[in-house]
């Protein structure tokens, strides 16, 4: 893992936010679990060369915009890995969220990082390994996504272990998380 507190200014995060949120056609999908059909606790968007399924949910191939592109440009630079892919993540408040999940499940074609950029209101990033015995024995840490920061995670730290973004009851501001990998077809 690495972590890039300070990869783009607050200026350019702050137009990014606004540039994303008024750019992208945010969808509210549905998910089920254990039998109930719920709300995703957040509003998303996929863009990339390949189509992409997790959750139920299908998302059809879909151009990068150039506001996307550049900030991928701007990753690739941080990581020097290319990235053809990125999932928009939009968090409206503290009550949405992302559940535990790995990044495991898609063609990466030998470059499995991935990378995500945060944009808006700062968020506690949550970490624990995938294994319920090492679990019991190592627990879970965080890691707190500030305005304008990249973390990047691949090897083990992708397949090994679930991360997750909780719910807080702290009265926040919106967050856009973009995370980029780059993806092959089937």
């Amino acid at each position: 893992m690495a972590f890039y507190p300070n990869a783009f200014s607050a200026a350019e995060s702050a137009e990014h936010l606004a540039g994303l949120l008024e750019e992208i056609p945010w969808e509210q999908h549905s998910f089920t679990i254990f039998g109930r059909t719920v709300p995703m606790p957040r509003r998303i968007q996929m863009y990339g060369p390949h189509g992409y399924s997790y959750s139920g949910v299908q998302h059809p191939p879909r151009v990068m915009s150039p506001r996307l592109q550049a900030i991928a440009d701007r990753v690739k630079g941080l990581t020097g890995r290319r990235f053809n892919s990125v999932l928009a993540n939009w968090y409206r408040d503290g009550a949405d969220s992302m559940g535990w999940h790995t990044d495991d499940d898609y063609p990466h074609g030998g470059q499995p990082m991935v990378a995500s950029v945060s944009f808006g209101a700062d968020r506690r990033f949550r970490f624990r390994p995938r294994d319920a015995q090492q679990r019991q024995a190592l627990g879970s840490f965080g890691i707190l996504l500030t305005n304008g920061s990249v973390l990047t995670f691949e090897g083990p730290a992708r397949a090994q272990w679930q991360h997750a973004l909780p719910r807080t009851r702290k009265v926040i501001g919106s967050r856009v998380n973009l995370t980029f990998r780059f993806m092959c077809g089937p």
